[in-house]
């Protein structure tokens, strides 16, 4: 346990990420109620502090079981009151203050390590830029309620930003990643989701993007309901159930039918790959095992498609099936993969 006095300057975020702290909270014990108790005797002034931060890692760490609205309600009022509290305390201080009106509430599916990050301006000020980040590591996926009870998936290595000053009638996040959005209707307030290439428009539907930063192209998939495309060009393009929009990096996109549920199964800890091209597939494996992928002579062999089905298979199993298909030589040396297919 670390010493007590390492904790004493100690925010309401860094109780959350101290790996003692969720320990705590996750598996009391005598030895550790002993430690905290006393440090809040110490330090009463923490004690708020304290209690915030518990109702937060007590919302984020559960077995993968969906908790209704409700069952958190308590965590996030905690959180409104404790940030009015200490915006009065400090009046014109400094301090996060967030306005719950318009941010997000977070439910993760696994937790594991998502990292969230307030990024707020240090005093109050309705002009302030007032964001929130929900940052998923590689290698693992959770599940985003906000704050208008659409629901959120997040692929690994993704970042979902939530704009706390959009006008009352525009719901706005940027996406930097993949995620499967199940948007609550709203006719009055259209919700838009920004990408590095495009932004996607929707009024309450289901649907998948697909932007990240070292993709060689973007796709949006409807799964139901009706969406437009807005390119940066300001072209606005409409989008119909079953249908996938792709932006490649050339800046041209293409409309095509495909099967939705092969480019969602991700979410349920399934990777399809239906005919998809080495260039692409590889950009996934990346994400899926969290690891760097480097193709010897990728140009010889980006166009190299693949048809298979992942779900528990380890990274070595996966690129067997891979060699299987076409014969290639790999080598894994920790979170670094080299490929090297064969020569004719």
């Amino acid at each position: 346990m670390i010493k007590d006095s390492i904790y004493k300057d100690f925010t309401v975020e860094e109780f959350v990420q101290d790996k003692d702290f969720i320990s705590w909270i996750v598996s009391p014990n005598e030895v550790t109620d002993g430690f905290w108790l006393n440090f809040q005797k110490e330090y009463p002034d923490k004690s708020e502090s304290i209690e915030l931060a518990r109702r937060i890692v007590n919302a984020l760490h559960f077995d993968e079981t969906k908790i209704g609205r409700e069952e958190y309600k308590d965590s996030l009022d905690s959180l409104k009151n404790y940030q009015r509290k200490s915006s009065e305390r400090k009046n014109s201080g400094s301090g996060i203050f967030i306005r719950f009106s318009k941010i997000a509430a977070i439910l993760l599916i696994p937790i594991l390590a998502v990292n969230i990050y307030y990024l707020l301006n240090n005093r109050y000020d309705q002009t302030a830029t007032q964001t929130i980040k929900y940052i998923v590591p590689e290698g693992q996926k959770s599940n985003v309620i906000l704050a208008d009870g659409t629901s959120v998936w997040l692929n690994s290595g993704s970042t979902l930003t939530v704009d706390a000053n959009s006008p009352a009638d525009i719901r706005k996040v940027k996406l930097s990643g993949e995620a499967y959005f199940e948007v609550v209707k709203d006719k009055q307030a259209p919700f838009l989701v920004e990408t590095k290439d495009y932004t996607v428009k929707v009024y309450g539907t289901k649907f998948n993007v697909c932007s990240y930063d070292n993709s060689v192209s973007s796709q949006t998939t409807l799964k139901e309901g009706s969406i437009s495309i807005i390119t940066n060009t300001q072209d606005e393009i409409k989008v119909l159930p079953e249908q996938q929009f792709t932006l490649n990096n050339q800046k041209t996109y293409s409309l095509s039918k495909v099967n939705p549920d092969l480019f969602i199964s991700w979410k349920d800890n399934v990777l399809k790959i239906d005919n998809e091209k080495l260039e692409d597939l590889v950009v996934r494996m990346e994400h899926w095992y969290g690891v760097q992928i480097h193709v010897d002579q990728f140009e010889r062999v980006r166009d190299l498609r693949y048809t298979l089905t992942i779900k528990t298979e380890s990274l070595k199993e996966m690129l067997e099936m891979m060699n299987f298909v076409t014969p290639v030589k790999y080598k894994i040396d920790g979170e670094n993969v080299n490929l090297k297919y064969y020569t004719n």
